[in-house]
């Protein structure tokens, strides 16, 4: 026989482990949602929150350039998106996209930086 016997769990424990995994899943998808295809840092953000600005997906990247920029994004973020780290950014995307690209990506990320001036 079974050393552990049947466990009976009660309905409503179940029915709140269901519905904590489907608030979970919830969470995971509005963050997936909300968080998009971003490239640069916002300006003015503190080191502790990291926040992408530009929305790849509207620069109509190739997949090679694509992959440069989230790499060097990525880098942009690590380093706490200083004014440093940013300027780097920008002469690294300079280097790979057409000027309409740049100047689209420059945009998006001054855009970004005023919105989220306004919200604090």
């Amino acid at each position: 026989m079974n050393a552990l016997g049947h466990v009976r769990v009660s309905a409503s424990i179940m029915i709140k482990i269901t519905v904590s995994a489907l608030v979970a899943a919830a969470m995971l998808v509005a963050s997936s949602a909300f968080a998009g295809d971003k490239a640069c840092c916002v300006k003015g953000v503190s080191n502790t929150e990291k926040t992408a600005c530009a929305d790849l997906a509207a620069l109509n990247l190739t997949p090679d350039q694509k992959t440069k920029i989230e790499a060097w994004q990525a880098e942009c973020m690590k380093a706490g998106c200083t004014k440093e780290s940013r300027k780097t950014f920008f002469k690294q995307a300079k280097g790979i996209l057409s000027a309409e690209q740049f100047a689209q990506l420059k945009a998006e990320c001054k855009k970004s930086a005023q919105a989220k001036k306004t919200e604090t």
